[in-house]
Order: C-alpha cells, then structure tokens, then sequence
C-alpha cells in the first residue's frame, strides 16, 4: 500500500487463517487487505525449505472443505509435501479471485489501539500504512524460532535453524550435526542420512514417532476418496479434529492380545492413528499411557540392532507420557541408526558444551562438523503475535498483558480468540483455543466463520467496538485449565504447555478440551448476542 489507507479490517499472515478470513471479510462486503512478510502464500510453507519438509496431517484433512476447492484439485500424496502445499494455496488463492488483495513484502511491526478514533493503526518499517476498524493477526504458532543458548554458536560458519535452510544447500558428502528430534529434525535425518558422510544426532528427548505409510494417489484412488469428502470432512469434529473417532472402549477391557492386536491394526494404518484413535483413556490414565508406550518402544527396538542405541531411542521407562508431545511421522528414521555414518549422542548425558568454529564439543567427545543444523522448534502459540509492537487500550503492550514469567497470572483470552484490552483484535490459532490440537484448515475455517459473523452482526446492530470483559476470561481460563487436567499432558513439559521456552509459566497454550467442545462454545456465545463482550 503505498499511503496509508482507511480499512474495516487488516489481516496479517497470508497462510490457512489468512487467506480464508480474506475470503470470507471480501466476500460479506468488508473493506481488507491481507499483510504478509514473504514475496509469496504459504507462511510456514513458504520459507520452511528443509530436505524431506511434509505435513503430518492425510488427505482430505489438510485442506479446505469449500466444495469448488475438492472438487479441482488433485493432490499428489496421501501426505503432501511443503512444495504442493505452496501449489494448494497459491492455487486457492487464484480460485478465490483474493490474490490482488494481498501485499507481499510487507511485514508488520506495529499495531497500535487508538481508542478515540476506535480503531487500528497498523506500521510497517516504512511507517503508518494503514487506519482499521479491525485488526486480525494471523501469523502462525510456528513462526518465531527457538534456539538454545550454545557457547560459541556465533563462530561455526554454516549453522542454520532447520526453518532457514538454504534454498542451495547441499549435504551430501559433508559432515552434518543435527541438534533436535523432533518433526523436523525427524525429516531431516531420514532424508540426509544417506548421502552425508557423517550425520551426528544431538538427541535430548526421544521421539516417539510412528510410521507415516504414505502412498502415492492416483486418479482411481482421488476418485474414491472424493465421494467420501463430505463425510470425511464431517468427521473433523471429534475430539482433536482429525479423521480418527477415539473408541469408547478402555485399554483394560481387552485383553492382552486383544491389545495387541488392536495396536497393530493402528500401526499398520499409518499416520496419527496410533494417536487420536486409541483407546479411550490414552491420555488420560497412566497406566494405560504405559500399555501404548510398552508396544511402541518393543517395535521401535526391534528395528534398531545395536541394543544401546536402541535404549536411547526407546527406552524401558518413558521419558514422558505418551502422545503428551506430539509424536512425529515416519518412515525410515529409525533404520538410519543402523547405518555406520550415523552417531546418536543423549545430550542428557553428554551435554553440548561449547560450539566451535570446526564443530561440537560434549562433555564426552569432539565431532568435526562442515555444517550444523538446529532442529531445535518455535516459541509457539504466542511468540510471533509477541515480537510485534501490539499495544492496546491505554498503550499497554500485549507483552506486558500476557506476561508469560514463572510468577505471571499467565495468558488470558475469550474463547481463544480476543484478550480484554484489545477491542476489535481477533486471532485465530492462537493461544487457548485448538489451534495445534485441531486440524489448521478447519480452524480457520471454524474460526474465520466466527469471527465475520460477528463483525456482521456488529454492523448490522450500528455498533463499532467489541470486546471481553475480565470475568469471560477467567471463566475461559479456568475451562482451559480444567479440560488440561483432565490429560496427561500437564505432567509434560511441552510446546503445547509452554515449557520449551526456558522461564516461561507452565500453562496450557492449546485448548485441551477437544474440537467439539470447543465449537459448541462458538456456537452458544455467537446465539447468546456474544456474552462477556463490550459492545459499543
């Protein structure tokens, strides 16, 4: 935009979210433009360049359920790959009629509440570009890069984050360090494994990946599928918004076999079935967490030969409750421990002592490195609306608001989708709602739908300024803090806790309560006339 300009509404963040609630704010007749740092669609897709880099998530699940999308396009895998991602989205883009609506190149550093004029000011580098009623962040919860304080990581020459890996870079034949197991250290390993001279695994904490069984679709194979779309996508609203329905049934009330044969059968189904449809109490009972654990670890060890290396990949007693971090996907990651240019380090044992300009020093050994990845996650959920200068009523920050400190009253929404303060402010996948729990498209389609709705009934009541008062955010806090309590997932330190920033409060980040659950909240609060709001 080349002068600043007068808007109803400012999206920021031109992947899931912001593409749809583009479409849906242009379509119900709202002024908007959408902002996006990168020259192209795709947020997390369009930069995360590393060898191997796909979606965990099967077909049709990764996609929007707008009939006139399904019913074109073809995709390629059962679990696509970032680059057909990127063709997806571009490719919704233009089937919209939304991509002129988009400013490339444009990252934003500042949103500032004016509350005389009741609304935004939004600032790039370049100064004010533009004056919005409404402002809707939606940047993503795998945005801002983590990376571990390392002595001396500023003097090894080719250290990369694995969300900036080179477009040129190139392994093969080098001597490779990779600090971090988890999804995209996972990727990464698979698929550099066998071309690298060297490939050093810095492990802090065992993945518990199952096997992704992917499967390459063909036209017969698309043509079935697409007669079940409307049904498969119905079925998104279960407990975690994915195409597996947890049974009713309890670990204990099979038997021994009959559990194994039940594992079996979710292992062999690939993807995160062995996850989202297992036995009821999964995630909630500790002994039954034990049982899943029990039969993925004795699979995991009969894949690894050298015994040592598989203790550490699997070991007897499990570092966490299973499924409390989100297990990974794949393929081939374990036989690459069999390979004899391949060293797993525990980092638990050995730590990482100092980084040098040659390679790794632990308190064990020295590895000579070319090149030295760290797949080492985000601040998640909350960090990319964090780095941003969002100041609401009264110039208080957003920061200051969601102070995130052992000793801090902790993150505070409505429904995880406005925080008191910030009228007019909406962020979707953001904190306290499903967000990584749920299925991306469908919470931006869950949400976006939401939130137009609710600025077209604002319209149509003649009112300017919504926002939620401090008891609905204790009421939804404590809702989050119950549905936590009722898992596992609380005894784990996780992203999805907020535990892997280091003097970040423990609390949960994503709604734990389950998809439908969390809908129905939408549901009620949009028929009740948004209770807990400030209208004005």
């Amino acid at each position: 935009m080349a002068s600043p300009k007068k808007l109803d509404a400012v999206v920021v963040g031109a992947s899931w979210a912001g593409l749809w609630l583009l479409y849906l704010l242009k379509k119900s007749g709202f002024t908007v433009r959408l902002l996006d740092a990168c020259e192209g669609v795709g947020g997390v897709w369009y930069y995360t360049n590393y060898p191997g880099c796909r979606v965990d998530t099967e077909v049709p699940f990764y996609e929007f359920s707008l009939p006139e999308l399904w019913k074109d396009w073809k995709w390629s895998e059962k679990f696509p790959s970032r680059a057909e991602i990127r063709d997806y989205l571009l490719w919704v883009c233009q089937k919209l009629n939304i991509y002129e609506d988009i400013d490339f190149g444009t990252r934003i550093t500042a949103a500032h509440w004016d509350e005389q004029a009741r609304h935004w000011r939004i600032f790039s580098g370049q100064g004010l570009l533009a004056e919005t009623t409404y402002f809707v962040p939606c940047t993503g919860y795998t945005t801002i890069k983590h990376v571990p304080t390392f002595p001396g990581l500023e003097s090894f020459p080719l250290a990369y984050h694995s969300s900036e890996w080179p477009e040129n870079l190139s392994v093969t034949g080098m001597r490779v360090g990779i600090v971090g197991t988890g999804a995209s250290g996972i990727q990464i390993i698979e698929n550099v494994a066998p071309d690298v001279k060297k490939l050093v695994v810095f492990q802090r904490t065992p993945n518990m990946a199952t096997p992704l069984r992917q499967e390459v679709l063909n036209d017969d194979l698309r043509g079935q599928m697409k007669t079940r779309y409307p049904a498969l996508f119905d079925q998104r609203v279960s407990r975690f918004g994915f195409n597996a329905d947890r049974p009713t049934k309890k670990t204990f009330d099979d038997n021994a076999e009959q559990r194994e044969v039940f594992y079996k059968r979710l292992f062999d189904r690939g993807g995160l079935h062995f996850w989202l449809a297992n036995y009821d109490d999964l995630l909630s009972s500790r002994e039954a967490n034990q049982e899943a654990y029990r039969f993925w670890a004795k699979s995991v060890r009969d894949r690894v030969r050298d015994p040592s290396v598989a203790a550490k990949l699997a070991p007897v007693q499990a570092p966490h409750a299973f499924g409390t971090k989100r297990p990974s996907l794949e393929t081939s990651y374990f036989e690459r421990f069999n390979q004899d240019n391949v060293v797993l380090i525990d980092v638990n044992e050995h730590p990482i002592e100092q980084v040098l300009p040659n390679g790794v020093r632990t308190s064990q050994d020295f590895h000579e490195l070319d090149v030295l990845i760290l797949a080492t996650g985000f601040d998640a959920i909350v960090g990319s609306m964090l780095t941003m200068d969002i100041r609401g009523v009264g110039g208080r920050h957003l920061r200051e608001k969601w102070m995130l400190s052992d000793d801090s009253a902790g993150i505070h929404t409505s429904l995880g989708l406005m925080t008191e303060g910030f009228p007019n402010m909406f962020f979707p996948i953001g904190p306290q709602a499903p967000s990584a729990l749920g299925l991306t498209p469908q919470m931006a389609e869950v949400q976006g739908q939401w939130i137009v709705d609710c600025l077209t009934w604002l319209r149509l009541e003649n009112k300017a300024v919504i926002e939620p008062d401090h008891q609905a955010e204790e009421v939804w806090k404590a809702e989050n803090d119950q549905a936590a309590k009722r898992t596992l997932f609380g005894e784990t330190d996780s992203w999805y806790m907020g535990a892997n920033i280091q003097g970040r409060k423990k609390q949960p980040l994503c709604y734990l309560g389950g998809v439908h659950r969390y809908i129905n909240f939408l549901k009620e609060a949009a028929a009740q006339g948004y209770p807990g709001f400030h209208v004005r």
